[in-house]
């Protein structure tokens, strides 16, 4: 069945949800795309700069994590209706904005289409000592994308590893893990330089 609201004709009774043309039929409430838009954007907007920074921390270009983001945005647009519940919004684009950063992230890195020093993200923390700094992104560069995921929605976002396990869409014990190897491994990398 076609994604496009123009060719959609499925009525849908037992949800109370009738899709004709272009207009939403919502507990008889007729809802334009216009409106829908709308909403979505009232929904989603807010969200867009905490994403942007998630998206850098894991991608580590903020070129690339603007396209993530707006990846992220067409995808949550596409699967808007999928939304049971509204409370869970943060989350749920949490974990969409992962799951692009992630992606990009590798597919940046096996087709090697940019040489790590491009990726390099503008310091945060411009009271330390450039040097500092240096070795600090060299190392957080040195993780995997789960790994720098975690690390960032975790000691950035304040999330709790079940909710960390939650946006990357794997089990608590496994993003407590990656969190751990993500420590040892910053640990070590500030160590030796």
């Amino acid at each position: 069945m076609p994604a496009s609201f123009d060719s959609c004709k499925k009525i849908a009774l037992s949800s109370h949800l009738l899709y004709v043309g272009l207009h939403i039929q919502v507990m008889g409430v007729v809802m334009t795309d216009t409106e829908r838009e709308a909403e979505f954007e009232r929904a989603v907007l807010p969200e867009a700069n905490r994403l942007l920074g998630l998206a850098v921390a894991i991608v580590g270009d903020p070129h690339e994590a603007e396209d993530v983001v707006q990846e992220s945005m067409f995808s949550a647009w596409r699967s808007w209706r999928a939304l049971r519940d509204p409370n869970s919004l943060s989350a749920w684009l949490t974990r969409i904005c992962v799951n692009h950063a992630i992606h990009r992230r590798r597919l940046l890195h096996r087709r090697l289409l940019w040489p790590p020093e491009r990726w390099a993200v503008e310091p945060v923390l411009p009271t330390l000592p450039e040097a500092r700094l240096a070795e600090i992104e060299r190392a957080f560069r040195s993780l995997s994308g789960p790994q720098r995921a975690v690390v960032v929605l975790h000691h950035v976002d304040g999330l709790t590893i079940t909710e960390c396990a939650g946006a990357l869409g794997c089990r608590p014990g496994t993003a407590r893990s990656h969190l751990g190897r993500a420590m040892e491994k910053l640990r070590r990398g500030l160590a030796d330089a």
